[in-house]
């Protein structure tokens, strides 16, 4: 299939998008980092090649450092940049049929590639009502629920009740750990599952249990745990991947429904900014969804399906790399899905009550006292050698989610051990980082592995105050997400979402990285020293996501590169960095064609459809914030 955006233009109707009219930018002060004004010119070297669409009357930040300033953008027919430079140079390159787009001096800068999400999972999880990720009492969370079973009586006794967006960490008083006589007291019959808004927590009743034949003696599945009382019962708390036990057993939505909320879904990402992603936890069903929506025109993005290997597998180095190699046989189509990157879970997560990220030393009890709990490392150190071994001989990329330091540690002497100079890197990943022991920031450099780093998370609110802070102590504390101190020691930052985990909000993840502040709360900004400069963060979320994704041909506004392009309602290189938070997406371009045209019929209702699926993780209202491990 053709790298380029299969429907037509859009304009104001939803129609097809004509040469727009727009404001000269007369006197436009001065811009952000800009690329080269030389014009690519066609393979004679006679003369341009034709003009398809221009951008004018923007600030143009290129990603690039010591190149002029610049207002306006050439796109050629092939969908590649030809020119970068002022207005006066790029409307000379006007033609009869070129589409011009009026920025009306917003910034016009590479589209956002997010280096870690679940797109699929938001489209699921947006089917289900949603408990807003709020801390509440036992009581009022009784209460909710019960709302929403009442509201649902028709399913009554056998319909599953999902809900979205618990907070696992989030009941009052703060160290209430969720059982399973919560949700046994409530008025039905039904099997009722909480997803805890972490990923990695989830709670369900008796039912539930009954129905998947978990009890007593049903053993923890390898990576995951199935939280026990003092007899050995069940208590309904399920941790990491003891949850598909249970979740197994649900009964999928209608096929209708579905692709309805995957349609919605590929309307948000566009309307986000979003041009390439990498989904972080993909399996066969995966690439045969995201095969479908690109055939159907939705989705004119790059995709990186990151393969899921389990515990159990990750074990197993020869058999992981023959299922690879077979789903590659199998599923190598597309070429924007690009089946490249293998996903392992080394850890959990370090927030209470979970407390499954694997720590170098013990997390501390509430009072700040020594444990021996050091959280679970579900692949060993020695077996996550073996396993990137194999798989780094295949030509695979390994992207690993690592939130603890002892994890971070396990990857980084795996990929230590497969790096060769001057050999063409697999830009193996490590994800997450929330704590990084400072002995091992130097490695990332030495062997090139890339940071994907989640900054909206690196803000102060309930989950770093009350869920973390006592079980670390001080000094951890003051290390979390160590962006600046990475970047220092050479590493190569990439920004994600982690969306439905935490919300897909891209310029709230680009300013939070910058100040470290929570808007929502009176408190000073976590560890002001780890935040980056506005540059960093923007190259961070653009070229640096994009040289994860081995995706050379974007990344940067310049003359050759794929014109994956969003232009933005205000100048966010220099408006104050709160204000970037409030940025919307004007258009977004994809290989040069108008794909989101927020003025039309369908850019409204995709915009709605941010407002709706984009925040998940983080209650329905947008500008709500959170802070939490993977």
């Amino acid at each position: 299939m053709p790298d380029v955006f299969d429907g037509a233009f859009e304009g104001p109707s939803g129609g097809p998008l004509h040469r727009r009219t727009f404001l000269a930018a007369a006197g436009a002060g001065a811009l952000a980092v800009a690329g080269s004004g030389a014009a690519a010119r066609a393979a004679t070297g006679a003369s341009p090649v034709r003009v398809a669409t221009v951008v004018l009357n923007g600030r143009v930040f290129t990603g690039t450092p010591g190149h002029a300033s610049a207002q306006a953008v050439a796109i050629g027919g092939d969908g590649k940049i030809l020119e970068v430079g002022s207005d006066e140079q790029i409307r000379r390159r006007i033609g009869r049929r070129t589409v011009v787009v009026d920025a009306d001096g917003g910034t016009v800068m590479p589209g956002i590639q997010d280096g870690h999400m679940h797109p699929l999972a938001a489209a699921m999880q947006s089917l289900n009502p949603s408990l807003r990720n709020e801390t509440m009492t036992v009581p009022q969370l009784r209460a909710k629920i019960q709302e929403m079973l009442d509201a649902t009586v028709a399913q009554e006794p056998d319909g599953w009740l999902q809900v979205t967006d618990w907070n696992p960490a989030g009941l009052l008083p703060a160290g209430t750990v969720a059982d399973k006589k919560l949700l046994d007291s409530l008025n039905t019959r039904r099997p009722v599952y909480l997803q805890g808004s972490d990923f990695h927590n989830s709670l369900v009743n008796s039912r539930a249990l009954a129905l998947a034949g978990v009890d007593r003696t049903t053993a923890d599945p390898p990576g995951g745990q199935i939280v026990r009382d003092g007899a050995g019962e069940p208590t309904g708390l399920l941790k990491d991947d003891a949850q598909g036990l249970v979740s197994r057993v649900v009964p999928p939505p209608s096929p209708d429904r579905i692709d309805a909320a995957h349609a919605r879904m590929a309307g948000t990402l566009l309307a986000a900014s979003i041009t390439s992603f990498l989904d972080a936890a993909s399996g066969e069903d995966t690439l045969k969804t995201y095969a479908d929506l690109i055939d159907k025109g939705l989705l004119p993005q790059r995709i990186t399906p990151a393969l899921l290997i389990d515990a159990e597998l990750a074990k197993k180095p020869r058999a992981a790399a023959e299922y690879l190699r077979n789903v590659h046989r199998r599923f190598a189509g597309p070429s924007t899905l690009r089946l490249t990157t293998a996903k392992v879970f080394l850890d959990g997560v370090m927030e209470f009550p979970a407390q499954t990220a694997a720590l170098l030393t013990p997390y501390l009890d509430a009072q700040g006292r020594p444990t021996d709990h050091r959280g679970d490392l579900h692949v060993s150190d020695q077996d996550y050698r073996a396993l990137v071994r194999a798989l780094d001989a295949d030509g695979w990329q390994m992207h690993a989610h690592a939130i603890g330091d002892r994890a971070v540690r396990t990857a980084l002497n795996a990929y230590e051990a497969v790096a060769r100079p001057g050999r063409p890197g697999r830009r193996h990943t490590i994800t997450h980082l929330e704590l990084v022991h400072p002995d091992d920031y130097r490695r990332f450099a030495r062997a090139a592995v890339v940071a994907s780093v989640h900054l909206q998370w690196a803000m102060p609110s309930a989950f770093t105050r009350d869920s973390l802070r006592p079980y670390i102590g001080p000094e951890r504390y003051a290390r979390l997400y160590p962006a600046r101190s990475l970047a220092r020691a050479g590493a190569w930052l990439a920004g994600g979402s982690d969306w439905p985990v935490d919300p897909l909000l891209p310029f709230t993840q680009i300013a939070t990285a910058i100040d470290r502040s929570n808007p929502e709360e009176n408190e000073p900004p976590l560890n002001t020293a780890e935040g980056l400069t506005r540059t960093q963060s923007l190259v961070m979320h653009t070229a640096g996501a994009a040289h994860q994704l081995h995706d050379g041909g974007a990344g940067t506004v310049r003359p050759g590169r794929r014109a994956d392009l969003i232009v933005l309602d205000r100048d966010i290189t220099r408006v104050p960095v709160k204000e970037i938070r409030a940025a919307s997406v004007r258009y977004t371009l994809v290989s040069g064609r108008v794909a989101h045209d927020a003025q039309s019929q369908a850019g409204r209702s995709r915009a709605e459809a941010v407002q709706r699926m984009g925040v998940l993780g983080a209650g329905r209202t947008p500008g709500d914030s959170c802070c939490r491990g993977h």
